[in-house]
């Protein structure tokens, strides 16, 4: 039974403090076995001379009086196990980062409420303990798990660097002039702040990072603008200035966070349709090696692209607007949407083909679905048939690798109708779409070894 910090008992410091830890008994048997024991001691602080004992992998601090782990203990490079359980810890230095070995590390009845993001970084911890902690609303979700934990200091950890890195580059480059002073350096921070919230996909962020100085406002660089925006009563003190500037900051950058969004994201579809553009450039040019002049590619990439925007959409009576994956689609199956004569290569004669072809590999998919539906109707006639039916649209689901069947995915799902009998299960109840995949794919890769011998 542990009893809370609060209950317990403060233990007097014991003799061997008094004396020069070198001749401590447990100090000398420690540089032997690398291993230190100092638990129910009445500490109130790591003593320094551990610290100097770098070749320690186990030090035992649980049941003292430790309210506060100085940032020191990093000089413990060696450190694998750490236990400070049964103190009145209050926290957990960023420091501990530098225990790059540190495998083990017990806060269980502790006071610790919150985890430095950077151990995150300790690749090699896989336990945590922080039962009978009164860990935050931000953390407690994670409480009973150390992976999880870890991969969610890991990330928040990434996003802080990605958004120091960017504040700090605004700052030194676009907002140079104004960032001395006070209003420039709250503005900046709001508004990386809220750009940050805009972008929870890590990629996006690094993107948006790299290119901060095209996509944020120009405005706040301007030291005139920014006393115009922050304008106060002279008679505002120091503090109420700053709350009053704080709250002004977070509300102008809300609103630039949602327009730095959408610039984002047109910079990023121009960005890739210019190198979609050089893929189809190519790709053509293989098609037609030299029957062509290269200089009416030019025109003939402007007659597709004019055939897809969000008019040609709307007239198809469609509300999204997918060009990029159209695009992408074109490329990736040029040999059968291209006409064999390159003259006769006409903006709308693609987009004819592109969804002739769609439409003929969205019924294939359908027909080998209906292939297994069939075949399982017959292992599972006390079924109703939307059951059946359910079972093997869930199952042919894992096999999609695209928005519209590949060659790959029609022949997968011809073998597994072929041997139904064979990947499901006889009791319905028993039949898992994901254990059907996977002994398809070992019965699949048995196969391929036998050809192999």
């Amino acid at each position: 039974f542990l009893l809370p910090c609060s209950c317990r008992v403060i233990h007097p410091s014991p003799p061997w403090r008094n004396m020069a830890l070198s001749s401590c008994p447990r100090y000398e048997q420690a540089k032997r076995t690398r291993i230190l024991h100092l638990n129910d001691m009445g500490l109130t602080s790591i003593p320094t001379p551990v610290l100097s004992l770098t070749m320690l992998t186990r030090v035992d601090l649980s049941y003292n009086n430790i309210e506060e782990l100085t940032p020191d203990i990093q000089q413990l490079v060696n450190l694998e196990n750490l236990w400070l359980n049964g103190n009145p810890l209050n926290a957990i230095p960023s420091e501990l980062q530098h225990c790059r070995k540190l495998k083990v590390l017990d806060l269980r009845d502790t006071l610790v409420e919150s985890i430095p993001r950077e151990i995150g970084r300790l690749k090699n911890l896989f336990t945590i303990d922080l039962r009978g902690t009164p860990l935050c609303e931000e953390l407690d979700p994670f409480k009973g798990s150390t992976e999880e934990l870890l991969s969610y200091l890991d990330v928040k950890d990434r996003r802080t660097n990605i958004a120091l890195e960017m504040e700090d580059k605004l700052l030194s480059a676009k907002y140079l002039e104004t960032a001395d002073m006070v209003e420039g350096g709250i503005v900046v921070n709001a508004l990386v702040k809220a750009v940050c919230a805009q972008f929870p996909e890590m990629d996006e962020l690094k993107n948006c990072a790299r290119n901060a100085d095209r996509l944020f406002p120009q405005r706040y660089a301007s030291p005139v603008e920014l006393r115009a925006l922050f304008h106060m009563n002279p008679s505002d003190g120091p503090a109420a200035k700053r709350k009053k500037w704080g709250a002004i900051a977070t509300k102008i950058a809300e609103k630039e966070a949602v327009k730095l969004k959408v610039s984002y994201i047109k910079l990023r579809r121009e960005n890739e349709m210019v190198k979609l553009s050089a893929d189809m450039e190519l790709k053509i040019s293989a098609i037609y090696y030299d029957n062509h002049d290269p200089t009416d590619i030019e025109g003939w990439l402007r007659s597709i692209y004019s055939c897809f925007t969000p008019e040609n959409y709307a007239n198809e009576g469609r509300s999204d607007c997918p060009d990029l994956e159209d695009i992408k689609f074109i490329i990736q199956h040029a040999t059968r949407i291209f006409p064999k004569e390159s003259t006769d290569i006409t903006g709308p004669l693609i987009r004819k083909s592109m969804l002739d072809l769609q439409r003929k590999l969205t019924e294939d998919r359908e027909k080998c679905v209906k292939g297994i539906i069939s075949s399982i109707s017959a292992i599972y006639s006390d079924r109703e048939p939307p059951q059946v039916a359910k079972l093997a649209r869930d199952v042919a689901k894992l096999f999609e690798r695209d928005r519209f069947a590949t060659e790959k995915e029609l022949e997968d799902l011809k073998k597994i109708s072929a041997d139904a009998s064979l990947l499901f299960p006889a009791e319905f109840d028993s039949a898992d779409p994901k254990a059907i995949k996977k002994l398809f794919k070992q019965r699949e890769i048995a196969a391929n070894a036998s050809i192999g011998r």
